[in-house]
């Protein structure tokens, strides 16, 4: 039977891929849906198909290829890739040259050989150098193989041109979402961007791809090659649907596909890319200044200072909004400040989001425990915190409190919430350039 081997002529540029789809998920794998064709020349008998635009993270039990025309028989994938650091360990004998940091140069029989050290044996010694530069060996290597390989058998028939889709998992990718919180607190409002930095890792060159990012929890089970557990695509069935029309995020089961607002970028190996989720909103929020703790702790500080802005319609939002980190920034019309950055967790729609945004300067907070009396089965504590805001404007404050055990709280002087059986909140509201007392008394009691 006669085989005509055929190559994917775009293959000629090893390392480079064009108009794929490449869905990303975090933990730095992708699904890539790679559209291929070939020309052929009809003939009797199977043919053989290749293509090697390939990442060398490719998962070797993942490739699937459809075809619009022709049966494919069988598929063959070559994955063991090039490996200075073997190819030296294959060396042992050899006669090499091995050069250090600061120029000097060695020659000799090699006897021992590991990534970061060498062992020689010269015309007068023995010796083993470490934090080598460069080791080398006159040798040709012929055809090595620096990308996977894929064969396939197929039944052509009388057709001479085909084309289909190539979907596989490949490891090299990630992505992560980047928020930035431009605050204006003259209007009680925020300008808010959101993008994703996407990463490839990988020897491929991605020119005019299409990005689609994945956020949820999804499950890899291990493979055997010693990888940690990944996560995978649920519906691989679905692998070669075309990608639809924006808006820009959509679900997946239970998890969201975002795609950029920019439908293709060229998606260089090594680069790290900044692509935008949605178009900037103009979202109203609430600061709160927060003084927290427990029982008889004493201290005097700056509060805490925390941004809320609720994920609804109603806030010009009401968007899947994957975790990341958020930079927030300070604007007064005529500058723009860097005030400090956190981690959003995931905010689903018609939730809050709660950014820690440091420590206010012209807030403080002093708390002191004015009676302490324990006593065998009993406990008591008196106590008294102050806030100074010397702002030019009211503050909303939270007054967090942390009480262990089986306790009550007595003669307080301003109204609290028991958030749970160890924390109560004390809201409050102080005045531009005034100080507010607050005062209680905590009793517990065990058996």
């Amino acid at each position: 039977m006669k085989r005509l081997y055929l190559t994917f002529f775009m293959c000629l540029l090893i390392g480079k891929a064009d108009n794929a789809v490449m869905t990303i998920y975090k933990d730095g794998y992708a699904l890539v849906k790679q559209p291929v064709f070939w020309t052929v020349t009809p003939t009797s008998g199977s043919q053989t198909l290749r293509y090697q635009a390939l990442p060398e993270g490719l998962v070797d039990d993942s490739p699937f290829l459809t075809l619009d025309h022709g049966n494919i028989l069988g598929q063959r994938y070559y994955g063991k890739l090039f490996s200075g650091n073997a190819y030296f360990a294959r060396m042992l004998g050899a006669e090499v040259t091995v050069g250090i940091e600061d120029g000097d140069e060695y020659s000799g029989k090699l006897l021992d050989y590991h990534p970061n050290s060498a062992t020689l044996q010269t015309r007068r010694d023995v010796i083993t150098i470490n934090d080598i530069a460069f080791i080398s060996h006159r040798n040709q290597i012929k055809n090595p193989r620096i990308y996977p390989l894929i064969e396939w058998d197929v039944d052509m028939g009388n057709a001479s041109f085909t084309s289909g889709n190539l979907a596989y998992l490949s490891y090299g990718f990630d992505w992560d979402a980047h928020y930035r919180l431009v605050l204006n607190d003259n209007k009680q409002s925020a300008e808010f961007i959101s993008e994703a930095n996407v990463t490839n890792q990988s020897r491929m060159d991605f020119i005019n791809a299409t990005l689609q990012l994945v956020e949820g929890n999804l499950g890899r089970p291990s493979s055997g090659s010693g990888m940690r557990p990944q996560r995978t695509h649920s519906g691989r069935a679905a692998a070669f649907e075309a990608a639809p029309d924006l808006p820009s995020e959509e679900t997946l089961g239970d998890f969201h596909i975002f795609r950029p607002m920019k439908e293709r970028s060229d998606f260089i190996r090594g680069e790290k890319i900044t692509v935008r989720l949605y178009e900037p909103r103009s979202v109203a929020f609430e600061k709160t200044y927060v003084f927290e703790n427990s029982e008889r702790s004493k201290k005097e500080e700056p509060l805490k200072v925390e941004i809320a802005f609720d994920n609804t319609e109603d806030n010009n939002l009401n968007i899947p909004l994957p975790q990341g980190k958020v930079n927030l920034y300070y604007e007064n019309g005529t500058s723009l400040e860097f005030a400090g950055e956190d981690f959003l967790r995931q905010i689903p729609k018609g939730e809050t989001a709660l950014v820690k945004a440091g420590r206010a300067f012209d807030v403080i907070g002093k708390r002191t425990v004015l009676n302490f009396d324990r006593q065998q089965k009993s406990e008591e504590a008196s106590i008294e915190i102050i806030i100074k805001n010397t702002r030019e404007n009211d503050i909303d404050v939270r007054v967090v409190e942390h009480i262990r055990g089986d306790w009550v709280v007595k003669d307080a002087s301003d109204n609290f919430t028991k958030k749970d059986a160890s924390t109560i909140h004390f809201p409050l509201n102080i005045k531009a350039g005034t100080n507010k007392t607050l005062t209680y008394t905590y009793r517990k009691e065990w058996k």
